[in-house]
């Protein structure tokens, strides 16, 4: 799979490998204030995200709230603005709760 992040649009505009939420936290977070700077209308959709094959089958269809990417560790990227770093059993628990 590709490490890049594209926009809503497909224009590439950063890289993840997958090994790091925190590494991925930080670009999402460095793209959103250069979309910003461009005042661009292009968005960043977190289905979208590279290494989605990462994700346990049990969060493929996540609908709680926004699910960005997990690590190879079981951290997870979550929230509307990509802001929080959550494990991936606390996701999956709450997943549990039929919110999706």
């Amino acid at each position: 799979m590709s490490d890049e992040i594209k926009t809503n649009t497909g224009r590439v505009v950063g890289r993840w490998n997958g090994d790091s939420a925190q590494d991925l936290l930080g670009e999402i977070a460095r793209i959103k204030q250069s979309l910003r700077q461009e005042n661009s209308a292009e968005t960043l959709d977190s289905r979208a995200m590279p290494h989605r094959e990462q994700l346990p089958n049990d969060l493929l269809e996540f609908r709680a709230y926004h699910l960005w990417g997990c690590d190879k560790r079981g951290s997870c990227v979550v929230g509307t603005n990509a802001n929080r770093i959550e494990s991936v059993e606390k996701v999956l628990s709450f997943s549990l709760i039929e919110h999706h």
